[in-house]
C-alpha cells in the first residue's frame, strides 16, 4: 500500500517543499513529489537514458517542463 493512500488531501513535496493539495507521484524510492518535480525527474531520467549524460538530463528535462507547461495551459 501506498503511502499516501490514506485519503490524503495534501501533502508536501518532497523535492520543492511545497504543500500541493491532490495526489502526489511516488517515485520508485519513496519519495513524494508534485507535478512539476515529477516532470522534471522523468525528463531527466529520460534523458540520461538515451545516453544524454548530465546534459542531455538537463535538456530533455526543460523540454518536457515547456511540453507540460504548454499542455496544461491549453486545458
Amino acid at each position: 500500500m501506498l503511502r499516501w493512500a490514506r485519503a490524503m488531501t495534501s501533502f508536501v513535496c518532497d523535492q520543492c517543499t511545497k504543500r500541493i493539495a491532490g495526489t502526489p507521484h511516488e517515485t520508485v524510492t519513496g519519495r513524494l513529489l508534485c507535478d512539476d518535480c515529477n516532470d522534471q525527474l522523468l525528463g531527466a531520467s529520460a534523458g540520461v537514458i538515451a545516453g544524454g549524460g548530465v546534459g542531455g538530463a538537463i535538456a530533455t528535462a526543460g523540454w518536457l517542463d515547456r511540453i507540460r507547461a504548454a499542455t496544461r495551459r491549453k486545458n
